[in-house]
């Protein structure tokens, strides 16, 4: 099942993450869980302004709900320069390619 962090002091335990996992636009601090699959997403205003980074944000949210299978872990989506424009297929490919690395 799929929870998204939300509290600051969850955010702050990926200080100390187990390991990374990086694509072309994003960086994912990840920690090892076993409570499930948690979804944090930080997008900062380099991205683009508030239009751009709440449609990334909803792109992923959306991204992530159509999926099912989870591996238990903690991750934290950092968005990187670039993301915001990028093609719903390219951002398709490119989480597809964090999930792997969880696995």
């Amino acid at each position: 099942m799929l929870r998204w962090i939300t509290q600051h002091a969850e955010y702050q335990s990926f200080f100390q993450p187990h390991h990374y996992l990086r694509t072309a636009h994003f960086f994912a601090p990840v920690i090892r869980s076993e409570e499930g699959f948690s979804l944090g997403i930080t997008i900062s205003k380099k991205i683009g302004n508030a239009v751009c980074r709440n449609r990334l944000r909803r792109r992923i949210k959306s991204w992530f709900r159509e999926r099912e299978l989870y591996p238990a872990a903690k991750l934290n989506l950092v968005a990187k320069s670039g993301a915001g424009q990028l093609s719903w297929q390219d951002l398709c490919s490119e989480l597809e390619q964090i999930i792997a690395g969880l696995s």
